[in-house]
């Protein structure tokens, strides 16, 4: 596909460790250019304590590792701009749009997820909001072409940014379809009660506990409600790690008249998230807003019942299959979770979800990307 040789350069900074949604973007697009992409030369440009998230299996890419100090926010746009040595790079990837350098001295290429901070007040904290929405259009502007994860991100580049619409790729992420596939739902729940205790049916969201934005405690009203009309055994189960906002999501469970049946589990390893799929009744998301929102189309690979926010770019993956919410109501979370429930999920459901779920494909996005980068040269 790629017939120019080119230096390119990856930040990879910003994944946190590897348990947030842009790591895993990282992670994977990572690990599919280098099964793809045998023409061009990489850098991938890490802090030292995270070299290991990212394996090396092709000699044309190479760590190149900084000071883990680098990492903190402020430096790190210091550095972005002031050390990064973007003249050695034909093109230079920025995985996290908040990282675009505005002194520029090469071709860069941006990935926007999402610009959340615009649509969910309370996102952030103030310094924080002021960042993303006085500061962060002037770096996007920047870029020399951006690649937004979705249609409905696409639209708010346009709309909010007033970024060039012809300079946008919309490539949707992709799932590691080795690792999600169904589990006979016996066969997940046995390995859970094993695992976590888990011995009741049970709904889940997976998520990091963030509040407001992924929207916890109104799901937690709704299932009260469930629970307390229905006199049911169901469990809730969050699956992700604390984030801002997370005692307030905790101090609401525990005032919870159903509290028993609140399970947090904090982050769990990716591959316990296929049997949380395959074992749940539903697995129910209602966040507020997303670019992407890759447990979506991971549990329908799992071919788990799944409903979701009729907002941002959830609307877009849902289509016509998904039962979908108003996600300030807990009234429509609790009819959706009643809803699935009683009707179950049919066969074709499943089959559509896990048809649809085949769709994204990391081999894909990395093939598209390939064809961004050389579009620059």
């Amino acid at each position: 596909m790629i017939t120019l040789h080119m230096r390119i350069g990856v930040s990879t900074f910003v994944m946190q460790g590897g348990k947030s949604g842009v790591a895993a973007y990282i992670r994977n697009l990572l690990r599919f250019l280098q099964e793809e992409d045998a023409e061009n030369t990489y850098d991938l440009l890490m802090a030292r304590d995270e070299a290991d998230l990212i394996p090396l299996t092709n000699p044309n890419f190479e760590k190149r590792l900084y000071s883990p100090v680098i990492s903190k926010p402020l430096l790190n746009l210091v550095w972005h701009n002031m050390g990064l040595p973007q003249k050695k790079y034909d093109v230079l990837h920025i995985p996290s749009y908040r990282r675009i350098p505005l002194l520029k001295r090469t071709k860069v290429v941006a990935t926007v997820h999402d610009l959340a901070a615009f649509s969910v007040d309370g996102k952030y904290d103030r310094a924080r909001m002021f960042f993303n929405r006085e500061i962060v259009p002037s770096m996007i502007r920047n870029a020399d072409h951006v690649i937004a994860v979705s249609h409905a991100t696409k639209d708010d580049l346009v709309r909010l940014v007033g970024y060039p619409e012809k300079k946008i790729s919309v490539i949707y992420s992709g799932i590691d379809h080795t690792l999600f596939r169904p589990t006979s739902k016996d066969e997940a729940r046995r390995k859970l009660a094993l695992l976590h205790g888990l011995e009741k049916p049970f709904f889940t969201y997976v998520s990091r506990l963030e509040h407001p934005a992924k929207n916890h405690v109104c799901l937690i009203e709704a299932f009260e409600r469930f629970k307390l009309e229905n006199d049911s055994a169901h469990q809730l189960v969050f699956a992700g790690a604390d984030w801002n906002g997370a005692d307030a999501i905790r101090a609401r469970a525990a005032e919870s008249p159903v509290k028993g049946d609140i399970v947090f589990l904090g982050f769990v390893p990716i591959q316990t998230l296929p049997l949380l799929y395959s074992g749940c009744d539903l697995m129910i998301y209602p966040s507020l807003f997303e670019g992407f929102g890759f447990p979506i189309v991971e549990a329908l690979a799992c071919g788990a019942p799944v409903a979701c926010s009729n907002t941002s770019s959830m609307r877009e993956l849902a289509g016509d299959l998904l039962p979908t919410f108003d996600p300030s109501s807990a009234d429509e979370l609790f009819r959706t979770m009643e809803t699935v429930v009683s009707k179950g999920w049919s066969a074709e459901a499943r089959a559509r979800g896990m048809e649809l779920a085949r769709t994204y494909d990391w081999r894909k996005t990395a093939r598209r990307i390939m064809e961004v980068y050389e579009s620059m040269v």
